[in-house]
């Protein structure tokens, strides 16, 4: 655009020079500011140099912060177009997406270089286009689920904890099998691939990994698996009551999920609900509260079965537990140790727009609701009453066995619109 400076956010790959691509290196060697983490400036030190003539041959700052950056370049009344060089590629896990929206009074390209992915799978020998990918460097992700789910899964790691981490996480899950190949310094010198089983791994206890890490995991027993209705018989049970299957499926699709959702559920029992959502997407949180011991244990099972890595539980009792936990998106009560008013309030104070799931099978709960709509005239809500019978076989009959009926309550304010359909 006429009047903006040129500025160039230049994918640098694994970080040598020989990794750059060759538009990467033209698009350097045009620039008279390069702005960078050191890593990815050392390369260009030499250029700082005075010349014979007292100039600088290019000016380098050292920083990854957008603001800083953008102050920077804002000050250089000199410069004639000026490079933000990053790691690997402009559009993977990249410091490219922050700059974008700091540096909008520039002209700003973007050239792209080669991806941590791209350049291990091909040292691995491994094609990448069914790889599933994250990053969990300085961010959550549930890489738990996405390795139980996928073959193979690459992430970005911030260094040896966080491998010993994923180690210790994937036997806890049983899944001590799963292959990991791990590469160090990528493209240096100095460069290492590991490969190996992550219950060998843990049982070794070497994590003296430099923070440049990435890892391919291969799990070949992966499960191709969406959630929907899990059967009942598949939860580990005991006297604590369950959320049946079908009662179950009615009552997370009215919670509306979105891939990004913050649930609770509340009065958890066995855990079918939070399983069911937690199993919807890897990037969903799902709090488990539960008062009971036994329940607690119970819990802990399940999730462990699921490898439901996304679900917290919580020991304590609503609605004081709620207290230190982040705002819901949606919530699901099952039990509310008659705290229901109690409860429905604040999680309205954390979040109005917050949607609400009440399970009742006795009528008094049902009272207790409805009397509570009385008082907020700014809510709607929505009743649905269940009664499923399963079949039975009895000698040589088959004869269908009702289930208690139970009454779905959906509660939100007034003029609240969907996520899922677009306004």
């Amino acid at each position: 655009m006429k009047g903006k400076k040129q500025i160039y956010l230049v994918g640098m790959g694994m970080g040598t020079l020989e990794g750059l691509t060759l538009e990467a290196r033209n698009t350097i060697e045009s620039c008279d500011v390069l702005v960078g983490a050191k890593r990815m400036l050392e390369p260009f030190f030499e250029c700082e140099q005075l010349q014979e003539n007292g100039e600088r041959e290019k000016i380098l700052f050292t920083s990854y912060h957008p603001k800083e950056i953008g102050d920077f370049l804002r000050a250089q009344s000199e410069m004639k177009q000026g490079a933000v060089l990053l790691s690997g590629d402009v559009g993977f896990y990249s410091g490219a997406k922050g700059l974008l929206t700091e540096l909008q009074d520039f002209q700003i390209t973007m050239i792209p270089g080669i991806s941590s992915l791209v350049y291990f799978c091909s040292r691995l020998k491994v094609p990448w286009e069914e790889i599933c990918f994250t990053s969990v460097h300085g961010k959550d992700s549930n890489l738990i689920c996405r390795i139980w789910r996928h073959k193979r899964t690459f992430a970005l790691l911030g260094g040896g904890e966080q491998l010993k981490e994923l180690c210790q996480k994937l036997v806890y899950y049983g899944m001590e099998d799963v292959m990991l190949h791990i590469g160090e310094r990528l493209s240096y010198p100095e460069e290492r691939v590991v490969s190996e089983k992550a219950g060998i791994l843990r049982e070794k206890g070497n994590f003296d990994f430099d923070n440049l890490l990435v890892v391919l995991a291969e799990n070949e027993k992966a499960v191709d698996f969406v959630a929907f209705s899990i059967p009942d018989e598949e939860f580990v049970r005991s006297k604590v009551p369950m959320t049946k299957s079908e009662v179950r499926a009615v009552s997370v699709g009215k919670m509306k999920l979105t891939s990004k959702s913050l649930c609770y559920d509340i009065g958890a029992g066995t855990g079918s609900v939070s399983i069911e959502i937690a199993m919807q997407s890897p990037n969903i949180k799902v709090f488990s509260i539960e008062k009971n011991p036994e329940a607690i244990k119970l819990l802990e099972k399940n999730k462990q079965k699921f490898c439901a890595d996304n679900m917290e539980i919580i020991f304590g009792q609503a609605p004081s537990v709620l207290e230190e936990l982040p705002a819901p998106t949606a919530v699901f009560i099952g039990g509310s140790a008659g705290n229901l008013s109690s409860i429905i309030d604040r999680v309205f104070a954390k979040n109005r727009e917050c949607r609400i799931v009440i399970h009742t099978v006795s009528l008094n709960s049902l009272a207790e609701v409805m009397e509570y709509m009385k008082k907020h005239s700014e809510l709607e809500t929505d009743i649905v009453q269940m009664q499923t019978a399963k079949n039975k076989k009895l000698g040589s009959y088959q004869m269908m066995m009702g289930q208690n009926p139970i009454y779905i309550i959906t509660m939100i304010h007034k003029g609240q619109k969907s996520e899922i359909v677009p306004a």
